[in-house]
Formats: C-alpha cells, structure tokens, sequence
C-alpha cells in the first residue's frame, strides 16, 4: 500500500513500480528516461540536496544544444525530459529500504527540504544518491560557506570541469582536505593561470597537523594558514576575499575548493550492497551491484564526477534493467549482442556446450 504526504500529488493507492531511482541528479534522470521511453513504470525520489540544485556556474562540457549551461537550468532540463517521457519524480528523502527482487519497500520521511512520508514498492532499484560535500568552514560551520558554493562563476569544486574557467584569473585554492588533493587542484590550474595561491584551512576535514608540509614549501605557490572568520563576496568572479581569524585578508577573483567528497551509500548499504573503503558503491561495468534487482550509478559509483560520466552510467544501468526486466515474450531469446557474448566468455556463465544452453542466456 503506498502512503500520500498530505498535499502531495496523488498517485494510485496501489502501484509497484517496475523502478524507483533515489536521486534526481544527471545519473537518475538519464536512467528514468530510458526506463520511462521504454514504457516502464518509473518513480524518481529525489531530495532536491544534490550540487546541481544550487549551481549556478557554468557547464561547459556537456554535449547538449548549448555551448554554456547553467547547472541547475541543465538539470532542470534533464528532469523535464525524464517526465515528458512518462516518469514520475517525488520530492521525497528516502530513510530506509528493505525487501529483496521482485518486491523492494522504499520508506521516505520529511526533512528540511522535504514532507513526503510514504512507503513505495518497486521490482528493480537504482541508487543514484552522489556525494556529500565537504565545504570550507566559517566561523567554525560548513553551512556558512554555502550561500557562495557553485555560485556566479565565483566558488569552483571540479578541476576536470571548471578549471578552464579560471583563464587568467587570480585564484584562491581553498583546501578542506590534504596537501595532495590542494597541490592536485593547483597543479590542473596551472595550464590556465599562473596566480595562485593556497589557503589550508586549520579546521580541514583532514587532521592539519601531521601533514607533510614540505611539499607545500616546496612547491611553486605562495600558501598560507588559518581559519576561516569571514566570506566576502561583493562581484563574484572578480572581487571576493575571505577574512581569517587572525585578521588575514585573503582577495582572489575566484575561490577553488579542494574538498573532501562522501558518496552517499548509506541506505544502499542496509540491504546488503557492497561497497569498498571510501564508501564507493562497487558494482560491475553496467553498474549491477552483489544485490539482484539493484544498480547503482553516477558519483556513488568510484567515478569521475562529471555530468557526462553521470548520465552515461545511468543510461547504461537503465538500459540493462530493462533488458533484465524482459517481457513474456523475451525469455528464451537468444540475444545477438555484445553484452550477451562478453557474458558467454566469463565463469558465471555456463558455456555455450548445446543449443539447450545458449538459447537461455539472459541480461543479468
């Protein structure tokens, strides 16, 4: 039985979706709209905390009409092509999740962007539930740093996506992490721009003191310490300065965060779906997980986070459900694919010895 959160849309009192995909980031609206274009039942819940909800930089390399794309104009549109197509999206934050294939339970509660508090049924599940960011503090909380995070072509996270951005720009690389991942921003900045300069947050993520300071001093970048008392951000992009405690003003024309990330696997993980050291979701190359009937996809997965890379990986994980889900008349096909004759070559998979065996070789 599906609950409704009062003042919600409605939907049919009894429904079991054929997939509930939890996180409308790129990765779970390229998988909806497979789903969805192939006629399957498709429930999207989304918790509207991704990224992409609050960006307002940029886009550059995403293939899509436009050269430029705001990020959250780009998701917006990729939500609205996944609907058009006849999935169904949910502002919903998913607490827990239980049963196994063909019957999974998705139970959701109210949090602070949300008021659905629902239970839904579904045969397949994909997470595609990303990463939790780790901001810079100020005045000793992450939530301060918000209101310039992804903003105005003034606040950048990915250097594979934004560093081209900051062509001839002077650069404050503000690190929440390790020496590495600050030298690592540096270093990807330098094709674009030779003012930078790096600010080691007292209060990182990552224990300050212990680290190997020597690669800093050894480095060609001008690098300070301390903590972070104040933002500045009067015309993003090209005056912004933030304040330490010790009185230090730091002024840049755009801030580079080198952050520490978090997938967001915990709910996956309480139906027994394996993950590796850092949290990642482990799964095969078509983003099945060790769970039947569940994928995962997007920057849960231990990929490069990128829109692109995030789509592509929902795609594919949406287009094995399908084929996983079949219809009455599939069965005991014979698919002449090259998924299906990699498959024929691994060890899980029975050889092809008689014509008995091949024709029952399935999409797993």
């Amino acid at each position: 039985m599906i609950g409704i959160a009062q003042g919600e849309d409605r939907m049919p009192d009894k429904k079991l979706f054929d997939t509930i995909i939890i996180g409308g980031g790129p990765a779970g609206c390229a998988a909806a709209l497979h789903l969805a274009y192939h006629k399957r039942k498709v429930l999207v819940l989304d918790r509207g905390t991704s990224p992409m909800h609050f960006h307002t930089n940029t886009i550059m390399n995403f293939p899509s009409l436009a050269t430029y794309s705001e990020g959250r104009t780009l998701l917006r549109q990729l939500q609205g092509v996944a609907k058009s197509a006849g999935a169904q999206f949910k502002e919903a934050n998913v607490v827990r999740v239980s049963g196994a294939y063909p019957e999974f339970k998705v139970e959701t509660a109210r949090s602070y962007r949300t008021r659905d508090e629902s239970t839904y049924l579904a045969r397949t599940l994909v997470f595609a539930t990303g990463t939790s960011r780790k901001h810079p503090r100020v005045k000793g909380q992450w939530r301060n740093w918000l209101p310039v995070a992804n903003v105005g072509n003034g606040a950048f996270y990915c250097p594979d996506c934004e560093a081209p951005l900051c062509k001839d720009k002077e650069v404050l690389v503000v690190n929440v992490g390790t020496v590495g991942s600050a030298l690592h921003v540096a270093n990807s900045l330098t094709r674009f721009t030779d003012k930078i300069k790096i600010l080691m947050t007292e209060d990182a993520y990552i224990p300050f003191e212990g680290q190997d300071l020597s690669r800093l001093e050894n480095s060609p970048f001008e690098w300070t310490r301390g903590k972070i008392k104040e933002v500045e951000f009067p015309v993003p992009g090209r005056l912004q300065r933030v304040v330490l405690e010790s009185g230090e003003v730091l002024q840049a024309e755009v801030f580079f965060v080198a952050f520490v990330a978090t997938p967001r696997s915990e709910v996956a993980q309480t139906i027994g779906v394996d993950v590796d050291d850092k949290g990642n979701i482990i799964t095969d190359h078509r983003g099945k997980t060790n769970i039947e009937g569940v994928w995962a996809a997007g920057d849960c997965r231990p990929i490069t986070q990128q829109i692109a890379m995030a789509t592509g990986t929902g795609n594919y994980a949406a287009l094995m459900i399908n084929q996983f889900l079949g219809n009455e008349y599939e069965h005991e096909e014979t698919f002449d694919h090259p998924e299906c004759r990699a498959a024929l070559h691994t060890k899980d998979i029975p050889s092809a010895e008689s014509e008995d065996t091949a024709s029952k070789v399935e999409f797993s």
